[in-house]
């Protein structure tokens, strides 16, 4: 094949390199004929890239294969007692692998010239890392779903993912940077899951989770930064004021935990013993000292609590509404 001849590539679809099944053999046919395409529809050969990575498509024509009589016969001459592709449809792939190769080619370059400090990806950077290729087909048929569909990339949060991680691996590790998704997804993940599923999510897939000193930070800073015992009535009422909403039900739940005391600056108590109850009540900020002979007496003389309670505020829709959320209450 002559590398320097030039290819009129107006003629392809923009999408090209993201077409895939029906749409891919479709386009084939009506580039090279049927003949082409039927070979490459029986191998599953179903996208440019798989037709690229392919090394010799008529390899197949070597077995003995009874499904293979019919198509045998049409693309290929018998020659003592040999099956011979047609030189028609050789030239067929010829051209096709140089128009799909040319326009892989024109759309990094493309991409180089839009930001001229982007670096070219050369075939063996892309043929050494089959993760960067698909990555790069990902992102291809992501932006052409958007341009067709008019869709929003930011409601993807799987691409708000994949996008925090590469741009965190081009960044020192004492820089790393994560969007509002991800780090909403990190709190929720932290709450379900507890630390250690948390830290070790977090180490095996590096710059994807915030570390645990800036989820904390996170946490304090929040508008659901909980205080043993509180019941959050004042919140609760400005929730169902903001949504329109009248009526719910209270549910309680609660949840093993590891026992442990901790300090809680925010309040100047001792959080993790069991609460004590005044009229069936939470009695807040029970534990207050400033005497190490009186926390060392709890320690010894009263239980760490075993169970985290929870108690949650359902609303119930108005008419032909959505449900919606549930209310932390207290915890």
């Amino acid at each position: 094949m002559n590398s320097n001849i030039i290819y009129n590539l107006s003629t392809l679809p923009d999408h090209v390199l993201v077409l895939r099944g029906d749409d891919f053999y479709t386009f084939v046919k009506s580039m090279v004929g049927s003949p082409l395409r039927d070979i490459l529809k029986i191998q599953s050969i179903d996208s440019a890239q798989s037709f690229l990575d392919t090394s010799d498509v008529f390899e197949i024509f070597k077995y003995d294969i009874p499904d293979l009589l019919e198509l045998k016969t049409k693309s290929c001459l018998k020659i003592n007692e040999k099956y011979v592709v047609k030189i028609g449809i050789k030239n067929s792939l010829t051209y096709l692998t140089a128009l799909l190769k040319a326009k892989q080619k024109k759309l990094m370059d493309d991409n180089c010239n839009n930001n001229s400090s982007h670096r070219q990806i050369s075939y063996e950077l892309l043929n050494d890392n089959p993760s960067l290729k698909s990555l790069i087909d990902w992102y291809e048929e992501k932006q052409y779903t958007i341009k067709n569909n008019n869709s929003n990339p930011k409601q993807s949060f799987l691409s708000s993912f994949i996008d925090n991680i590469t741009k965190n691996l081009a960044r020192p590790t004492n820089n790393y940077q994560y969007s509002d998704s991800v780090k909403r997804f990190a709190l929720l993940l932290y709450i379900l899951g507890g630390r250690l599923t948390y830290e070790l999510i977090r180490i095996n897939l590096v710059g994807a989770l915030p570390h645990l000193t800036t989820l904390q930070k996170l946490i304090l800073n929040s508008n659901l930064n909980l205080k043993e015992g509180e019941y959050q009535f004042d919140n609760l009422k400005l929730y169902l004021k903001s949504s329109d909403l009248q009526f719910g039900f209270v549910s309680e739940e609660c949840s093993s935990v590891i026992r442990k005391i901790k300090y809680d600056v925010n309040t100047n108590s001792f959080v993790g013993f069991s609460t004590p109850l005044a009229n069936g009540i939470p009695m807040l900020r029970y534990y207050q000292t400033d005497s190490f002979e009186k926390l060392k007496t709890w320690f010894s003389t009263i239980n760490k609590a075993p169970l985290l309670n929870i108690h949650m505020f359902q609303p119930l829709p108005t008419a032909h509404a959505s449900i919606p959320s549930p209310f932390l209450l207290s915890a």
